[in-house]
């Protein structure tokens, strides 16, 4: 609490607009929009290695969270004070930082991707090859690689940018007040550790794919530990209701992801085999038509579902038919936007 002191003797209005922007980027909304960017216009592999490996993280911290219960910094001292405006995202436990957690999983395998020719390449391999496209050749795949081709180049830059935010978001949650420096920590090192010992799957290639099945089986496994433990277990009468509700309500959420991302892939590497390659424009208009369908299926889905089901199951059936949506069935459309723009005149 010393140093959260310390920060709060700093304050100043303009660093506390800053940092309550900077902070945005390790929230659940800007980490699914990046990893859907990834894998719909970047590469599907590096796509599944920062949604796994986020959410894999996602399914540790919340397991933390619930069961050391350690509160927030302004309720372990009421005599400090946060930031206002960034109370309200700062719900549950303290320990350890979900901000923290999640900007630097997701930088650190940018960093790994921008390491791995293979994934700035943009090259299609064929049906069954790495990326399971669709067989078109290789010079077609290098002529619509242009996002991916762009990207790579300024890999320097890139990574300029995520050692940035790596430092900066967490600076930031214990500037506002949200976390003691031992939340992020040890949120930093867990999220590193991930990124790293799973980094193989940043590889475009048969080891690579083995590595990935093996994420996705562990993250299954710890979201399907995580799921049993806040519904079985026996919880001391003193643990807050609310942030037991919030912990199961995520690990139902956790549970729908994992099941849809092991349908998504399944699919595709099946039936569908997208690519995603296309020209810059066809990338936008890719992102801002699935954004569209992906908000409405969240927001859309909720009381239909929630007027049928259980709260929690509701939730868990609502996001894996968005992760369904996102991983194999807007894909199938992938093929006409590679189209786009590639036409004869």
């Amino acid at each position: 609490m010393d140093f959260l002191r310390f920060l709060e003797g700093l304050r100043t209005p303009v660093l506390t607009q800053f940092m309550s922007g900077v902070t945005y980027f390790g929230s659940e909304l800007f980490f699914l929009a990046f990893a859907v960017v990834v894998f719909w216009c970047v590469s599907k592999r590096g796509g599944y290695y920062i949604l796994l490996v986020g959410l894999l993280g996602t399914a540790c911290n919340q397991f933390m969270k619930i069961w050391f219960r350690i509160p927030r910094p302004w309720v372990l001292d009421p005599a400090f004070q946060v930031v206002e405006s960034a109370r309200a995202g700062a719900g549950g436990y303290s320990f350890p930082s979900g901000h923290t957690q999640s900007i630097v999983g997701m930088m650190v395998c940018v960093w790994f991707l921008c390491a791995s020719k293979e994934a700035g390449r943009g090259i299609t391999a064929g049906k069954n090859g790495p990326e399971g496209d669709s067989g078109r050749s290789d010079a077609a795949g290098i002529q619509k690689s242009g996002v991916r081709d762009w990207l790579y180049a300024r890999r320097k830059w890139i990574r300029v940018i995520a050692a940035a935010l790596m430092v900066l978001v967490p600076f930031s949650r214990m500037y506002l007040g949200c976390h003691t420096p031992l939340d992020v920590g040890v949120s930093f090192v867990l999220a590193l550790l991930l990124a790293v010992c799973f980094r193989g799957v940043a590889r475009e290639d048969e080891r690579g794919e083995r590595m990935l099945r093996l994420l996705l089986a562990l993250s299954v496994l710890v979201g399907a530990a995580y799921l049993a433990f806040v519904t079985l277990y026996h919880f001391p009468a003193d643990v807050d209701a609310q942030n037991l509700a919030e912990a199961t309500k995520n690990a139902y959420l956790l549970a729908g992801c994992f099941l849809g991302i092991i349908l998504a892939k399944v699919l595709d590497d099946r039936y569908v085999h997208f690519e995603v390659a296309a020209v810059w424009w066809a990338q936008i208009l890719k992102v801002v038509l699935g954004a569209a369908v992906l908000l409405a299926i969240r927001a859309g889905l909720k009381a239909p579902l929630g007027a049928v089901l259980p709260e929690h199951v509701s939730t868990a059936v609502r996001y894996f038919l968005m992760v369904v949506f996102a991983g194999a069935g807007f894909p199938a459309t992938f093929h006409w936007f590679a189209r786009l723009g590639n036409r004869k005149k």
